[in-house]
Order: structure tokens, then sequence, then C-alpha cells
């Protein structure tokens, strides 16, 4: 009897293989997998992307297999339209799963969502079909501010029935696998934190002709932005080759917004914005930086979170800003040595690290190259796709997981 190859099929996340933090954690993950010996699939039910966007429906990215099941990788503009391409996608993305589990060889489903009902209908669907689902739980979907009553009730319900109707979960964190193992003691659990292909990143000589201070994000973050932006108007900024760098995404009103803030700041003219960065391009903006910032907050929701950037981060080369709160903690995050680290997300105490890059360019350069060995000892895509692809496999045959 020949030996079926494992096959693990990623569900709930839409977009692949297009896209930001979400769809590149995604690709990692799965690449990870692909390189520990098993087969993957990412199924998108519908489509989201613009015109400008010109991929197949259905390929293969990077010995990657992706199926978008509506049948297009295009949002209509239609509301009925839209609406009916959903109802289309589920239909097909159901009867996509149960065709590769007939053949055998579905070993399991890892799912990405923040929607309650998207976890329901999976567990109802591969409870039926005898197939195990993974959760990856990367944030505390409760803990994350919005306006809109039914995102806040669905919000709620993920954060305390999401894990019920898992078989095993990947937690992003230290808080979410706390939060994880209150819900049920006995359910299998990895810790999955921040991952990134480090071969992608070259690091450079440092730039002598100026100072970039740079923030990669959302624009719709505007607590960081304001404190990034607090931070550097208490810097010195005579020297007229000094910059504060962000590197943006978001819509025209986020954008806009933070224009706004800008012109009300003491060093605005030393502000430059950079608005919806293709991600291809991001790593060019990073090996410019003299720095990379990334403020966590002490709140629920950064205590959760790790964000993907800062893989990205690390992997430059370039020294990393921070505060000492959530993941931070639990690495080799060490101020002066392999990072810049701020006791507490206090303003002036954070324009104190900016401050030391400009006065100490060349120990700021030897920190983040010992901040990239770091990173890569923690984060390599490589190594967490070896352990996910056992665990994986010791939950589908055993239901449980012993590490090796």
């Amino acid at each position: 009897m020949t030996n079926i190859r494992p096959h693990i099929v990623f569900l709930g996340e839409v977009g692949f293989p297009l896209g930001f933090g979400a769809i590149q954690r995604q690709l990692l993950l799965a690449q990870g997998i692909l390189k520990a010996g098993s087969k993957v699939t990412v199924i998108s039910f519908k489509g989201i992307h613009g015109s400008e966007q010109k991929i197949f429906p259905r390929g293969t990215f990077q010995g990657i297999d992706y199926h978008y099941t509506s049948g297009s990788i295009y949002r209509p503009d239609s509301f009925i339209k839209r609406n009916w391409m959903k109802v289309v996608g589920r239909f097909h993305e159901l009867r996509y799963i149960r065709k590769i589990h007939r053949s055998g060889h579905l070993t399991a489903c890892y799912v990405s969502t923040s929607k309650i009902q998207r976890i329901f209908l999976y567990w109802m669907w591969l409870k039926f079909l005898g197939v195990p689902l993974i959760l990856n739980y990367d944030e505390m979907m409760s803990s994350i501010p919005t306006p809109l009553r039914v995102r806040r009730w669905n919000d709620r319900l993920f954060d305390r029935f999401a894990v019920q109707f898992s078989d095993a979960v990947t937690p992003i964190s230290e808080y979410i696998t706390s939060h994880v193992k209150t819900l049920d003691p006995k359910i299998p659990t990895l810790k999955v934190p921040i991952l990134c292909d480090f071969e992608k990143f070259n690091p450079t000589e440092i730039n002598g002709e100026e100072i970039s201070l740079t923030y990669c994000g959302a624009a719709s973050y505007s607590e960081l932005i304001s404190f990034v932006l607090g931070a550097f108007d208490l810097i010195d900024v005579q020297n007229k080759k000094i910059f504060l760098d962000f590197i943006l995404g978001g819509n025209r009103t986020d954008l806009d917004w933070i224009r706004t803030e800008t012109l009300a700041t003491k060093n605005r003219a030393q502000v430059r914005i950079h608005a919806n960065v293709p991600h291809d391009q991001i790593p060019t903006h990073y090996a410019k930086a003299s720095a990379l910032l990334i403020p966590l907050r002490p709140t629920v929701q950064d205590a959760a979170r790790f964000p993907h950037k800062l893989g990205e981060y690390l992997a430059s080369g370039r020294p990393v800003i921070t505060t000492r709160f959530g993941e931070i903690r639990h690495y080799d995050f060490i101020d002066e040595q392999t990072a810049l680290v701020a006791a507490r997300y206090d303003i002036p105490l954070f324009a104190a690290k900016m401050k030391f890059v400009i006065d100490h360019p060349h120990r700021a350069h030897s920190i983040g190259l010992a901040g990239r060995e770091m990173g890569l000892a923690n984060f390599d895509y490589k190594k967490i796709g070896n352990q996910l692809n056992d665990f994986i496999l010791s939950v589908s045959q055993n239901g449980t997981y012993v590490p090796r």
C-alpha cells in the first residue's frame, strides 16, 4: 500500500495570494507546511479584488494550489450580485472540500476567520466528514473597538465559542493561549507566532545621507500614528536630513485625517507619507530606514496580537523601536542589544529611543543585525512550518499533540 501525501486545506481567509498582513501570514504558513512535505490548497469562497488585479480564479502560486469557488477573484459592484456570488461560493466551497475528502487524502482544514458563523458552518460540515478543524487564532476579537453592534456581538461570540467548534488551536500569543486553555484545558494547542521568510530580506549598510524613522501600518490605527507623531515632535530636526516616514495602507478618509494631523505638528516638514505601497516594494522602504517603529499599547488588543510586520522589520536588519508589552516580553527583545525597547508606552520614552538612533547610528545598525539573528532563531517560517505540520498530522491521527 502506497503512502498518501497529507493534504491540508486552508479555509476562511479570502484574497489569496494577494494582500497584506493576514494574507502574507497565510502564505508563509502554507509555504512552511508545503516545505514540511504536505500538500496545501487555499480556498477563497468569494472574490474581493479590484479590476487592476490579474490572476486566474484557480491556479498555483509558489507551489500552493488556490481556488476561488465563486468563480471570480473580483468583488462585484452590484449588491445583489455580490451576495449571490457569496452563496455560489459557499456551495462550491463545501462541494470542493467533499471532493478532496472523497479522494481519500484530506488530512485537516486550517481555518483563519473572525466570523463565528463561518466557524460554525465549517464545524458542521467537517464534523459530518470526520475531518479535524484547526483554528488559527491570531486576534482577541472582542478587544478590537468597533461602533457596529452586530460586529460587537460577533466578536464576543467568537471569543467565547470558536474554540468549542475546533479540534485544535494555534494561538499567536501567550495571552490567547491562556484564553484558549481557560475555555478548554484539554484542547491541543501549538503557539504559532509571527513568521517571516528571512531569505527575502538582505540587510544593507546604513545610509549616511539621512536618518529615516519609519512606521508601517494601517492608516486606521489613528492612536498609534498620533503617538509616533508626538514622539517625533520631541526630536530636534534642525538637521533637515532627519525624517519620519509613514508607509500606510488605507482608504482616502483615513489618509486625509493623517495628513491633517501631520499639519498640526511642529516637525511636519520632515514627515513623509507613502500611501498604499504594494507589498513587494515595502522591503525597499525598510532597507532605506534607519529604524523601524512599532509601539505596542498596554491594552488587551495589543497583549493578544503579534503584528506580522514585526517579523519583516527584524528580517530587514534595521533596529526595531518598540515598547515592553505583550509578546515583546516573551522573546529576546533586549534593549540596546537586539532592539530598542521603551520601558512603557510613553511618548518621551519612545522619543528617547528615536534619538538614540540619531545619536548612535553605528550602534543602532549593530542592534538591527542582532535583532535579525534573534528573529531568525524564533520566527523563521520553515522551522515553524515543520512544527505546524507535525501538529496538524498528530491531531489528525491521534486527536492529540506531543511535541517532538
